[in-house]
């Protein structure tokens, strides 16, 4: 009996052993020479096709159809993957990060957001910390606050209309 527990003639492992003996060179030409799949990939496709029959042994009634099948489904399935993915520039080094190109930009939106929220009172400092990092629900901030949840509401709303006018105020004033 072979390492595993199994043997070559009976069970589902040793039939799987005997149809991958027999057909794994058929489903690696199909995928090469029918879907054009290179020779490294066929291999994995294969591979992936039989850890899938082996899952399902039990109810594959013909298996080299059901393999034939899969390696087709699988080989389609590579390009369809393969399609949505494009391969990156020969000149990559010479090209920015998108996300680099206005960093200047927003870290002193950032900073001046800081600055307005400095010049808030408290107590909007609080509110719009609770509701927008904290993740407080109106529900929770009314709570908090000890009042109803309309009141937070408005409470709230103030807040933002506050820091609103010092952010448009300190935003003039570093154009200036």
């Amino acid at each position: 009996m072979p390492p595993g527990g199994g043997d070559d003639s009976g069970g589902p492992r040793g039939a799987v052993e005997a149809d991958y003996r027999r057909l794994a060179t058929l489903l690696r030409e199909i995928a090469e020479k029918k879907f054009h799949v290179p020779p490294e990939d066929a291999e994995a496709l294969v591979n992936d096709v039989f850890i899938a029959y082996l899952l399902r042994t039990d109810s594959v009634r013909n298996p080299e159809k059901w393999l034939v099948g899969a390696i087709c489904h699988a080989s389609r399935g590579y390009w369809r993957r393969e399609v949505r993915t494009e391969p990156l520039p020969r000149d990559l080094p010479e090209h920015a990060d998108p996300a680099s190109l206005d960093c200047e930009d927003r870290l002193v939106a950032k900073l001046t957001v800081a600055l307005a929220l400095s010049h808030l009172r408290e107590r909007c400092r609080r509110v719009l910390r609770l509701y927008y990092l904290d993740g407080y629900s109106i529900a929770e901030l009314a709570k908090h606050l000890n009042t109803t949840p309309g009141y937070a509401a408005q409470v709230l709303h103030e807040c933002r209309r506050r820091l609103r006018q010092i952010y448009r105020r300190l935003a003039r004033e570093k154009t200036r």
